[in-house]
């Protein structure tokens, strides 16, 4: 494998960006996109006992003690 030089590398590289961004709208024809087959389960993460369960504040984040 030869080396590049930087324009080289600097089109190759842009080429390569140009191409992901082309091909975002058939990704989803060769990956489908994945569904909850049961719902939505809500998971409570506790101690062994079930006594002392981890809190979420507002914004979703587990709270520090």
């Amino acid at each position: 494998m030869k080396n590049l030089t930087t324009p080289q590398a600097i089109l190759y590289g842009l080429g390569l960006i140009a191409l992901a961004i082309a091909s975002v709208p058939y990704s989803s024809k060769i990956i489908k996109p994945a569904y909850a087959s049961n719902g939505v389960h809500k998971i409570a993460i506790c101690d062994e006992y079930g006594n002392k369960c981890a809190s979420v504040n507002r914004l979703g984040e587990l709270k520090t003690r």
